[in-house]
């Protein structure tokens, strides 16, 4: 791997990571519906230099792609809203 692919990782795992975080706070965030309890408990307690190490040591993206091929095509097609399209996904993935 390149260093500007592994830099480009680490930052989308950085900002992931701080996202995490700060849905952490909400109970109803969507964005933590797929993530196991204990990582958004222990990402809740990190401090922002401890999530840029973790970040930093990552050599493959902390985070899946959740969509199949039909969902993504129909949001790209806006067969309804995005924002409206999307909230339905993440609602229906978080019950699960």
């Amino acid at each position: 791997m390149d260093e500007t692919t592994r830099k480009d990782i680490a930052d989308l795992n950085r900002r992931f990571l701080y996202l995490a975080r700060q849905s952490a706070s909400d109970e109803q965030s969507n964005l933590l519906a797929s993530m196991p309890r204990l990582a958004i408990e222990l990402i809740k307690s990190m401090t922002l230099d401890e999530l840029d190490a973790l970040a930093e040591d990552m050599i493959a993206p902390c985070f899946t792609f959740k969509f199949d091929d039909a969902t993504f095509r129909a949001l790209v097609e806006r067969k309804t809203t995005r924002r409206a399209y999307m909230t339905n996904i993440l609602v229906a993935q978080s019950q699960v």
